[in-house]
């Protein structure tokens, strides 16, 4: 028997339009979430989604088991890749020169640098939380008789990140990485060819993990993604929040999960920040290339340091070549090596144009300063994501989007650049440009 509220005629039209109102109410939330995930350019994925690529990873290169990948340490790794007698906090602050008399000649690289990528830029010289970013770099290759090797691995790429205050030593012992990132080569031999090319590998170019801080008493476990400032300006407080491994790693070498690349260390940029954005750390005379003890490009200590840069960005074009020779994070690397042949010093943005077609025209002024400008408050992601603005080509096919990120009142997810507030003249400069 019918109540009398579902038999009335008037009453099942009102139902039937609300459930047709929750019908489009869903739809456009639908929409809405997929549009806004069209957008975004760093993913930040999941706690499930890296907890399950671990486990694949585990299974994959022998590295503990699925089970217990979740227990290593940063000293399990450096066993696993052959280095027995490495430890967590001899990575991390054993000095370069002891450290790299580990293996044969070579087999360890270390490296430290100012690293303004990985800076919470919403906070600027002079406020409380004003951060220095700095990384050691260590990269070792796989030892023989390893479990690495055996699974294919060729190389490793550690990266401790630091943040200091101004002045301070930012690689003293007690500044520890607050979080370490790893990347994991294949012999190239094992990698699978680009579509067109023939072999038999099957492997993926780069496999991620990433290490919390680790101490002396108690070396940090396996974590599961980077707090980083990438959106620093659209979110409240400190600005930071979790871009997960894999998605988050992908995103900046390459965005393709299978063909990921390394990336070059663009030192001329490091001093490009130094002059734009950082009077304080340039009066203090503190060395970008830290080891180098001094930012004089003449000094034989700074060209030994950028020797050891100069020999790491020449394994990362090699990588970068085979992954994706045609991104353009490939040809910067490539635009790098030529450009700093025989030369230490920095090189101006315009002598580093890349790309076909469209270039950035020396003897332009007001090219030269567009340019300037988009390193200086775009690089920072469109150095690697997406396109760099250094590929002129690659920027005027992005026009329309461009312009509309660029918009003042462009809405939460799609205003550029997100980590900072844009200063108007500069807005003004570029909307002109990108609009003609």
């Amino acid at each position: 028997m019918r109540s009398k509220s579902t038999s009335n005629p008037i009453v099942m039209a009102k139902l039937k339009l609300v459930g047709h109102l929750c019908q489009g109410l869903v739809l456009a939330c639908l929409l809405m979430a997929a549009a806004l995930f069209a957008r975004a350019d760093l993913p930040n994925g999941s706690k499930v989604e890296a907890e399950d690529y671990f486990k694949k990873l585990s299974a994959t290169l022998q590295y503990s088991t699925p089970d217990k990948i979740g227990e290593t340490t940063l000293t399990d790794l450096a066993t696993y890749l052959g280095f027995k007698t490495l430890t967590a906090e001899k990575l991390e602050f054993e000095s370069p020169e002891k450290l790299m008399a580990n293996g044969a000649a070579g087999d360890v690289l270390v490296a430290r640098f100012f690293a303004p990528k990985i800076m919470n830029v919403k906070f600027k010289e002079g406020d409380a939380d004003f951060k220095l970013g700095w990384r050691r770099l260590v990269r070792l290759k796989t030892q023989p008789g390893s479990t690495a090797h055996a699974n294919h691995i060729a190389s490793a790429i550690i990266l401790f990140n630091t943040f200091t205050s101004p002045n301070e030593d930012p690689f003293g012992p007690a500044n520890f990485s607050v979080n370490t990132q790893i990347m994991l080569l294949p012999d190239p031999a094992f990698i699978r060819p680009l579509a067109g090319q023939s072999g038999e590998g099957t492997m993926d170019s780069v496999y991620w993990l990433d290490y919390e801080n680790a101490t002396a008493a108690a070396a940090g476990k396996l974590g599961y993604a980077l707090n980083a400032s990438f959106d620093a300006n659209e979110l409240p407080g400190a600005g930071t929040k979790n871009y997960f491994v894999p998605h988050g790693c992908v995103a900046c070498h390459g965005n393709n999960m299978q063909r990921s690349m390394v990336n070059f260390l663009d030192t001329d940029h490091w001093f490009d920040r130094l002059n734009n954005d950082f009077p304080k750390l340039k009066e203090s005379n503190l060395a970008l290339l830290h080891d180098a003890g001094t930012n004089d490009p003449t000094a034989p200590k700074f060209k030994a340091a950028f020797d050891l840069i100069r020999t790491f960005n020449e394994e990362a074009d090699k990588h970068a070549r085979q992954a994706q020779p045609k991104h353009d994070e490939s040809l910067a690397a490539a635009k790098w090596l030529e450009i700093h042949k025989n030369k230490y010093e920095p090189i101006l943005p315009i002598q580093r144009a890349i790309g076909a077609g469209a270039q950035w025209p020396a003897g332009d002024p007001k090219e030269v300063a567009v340019l300037e400008t988009m390193n200086q408050y775009c690089y920072r992601c469109h150095g690697t994501v997406k396109f760099s603005v250094f590929n002129k080509q690659s920027a005027l096919e992005r026009k329309a989007n461009i312009v509309e990120r660029l918009a003042k009142n462009a809405e939460v997810g799609l205003k550029m650049p997100p980590d900072r507030d844009l200063p108007e003249e500069k807005r003004d400069q570029l909307l002109k440009f990108f609009k003609e």
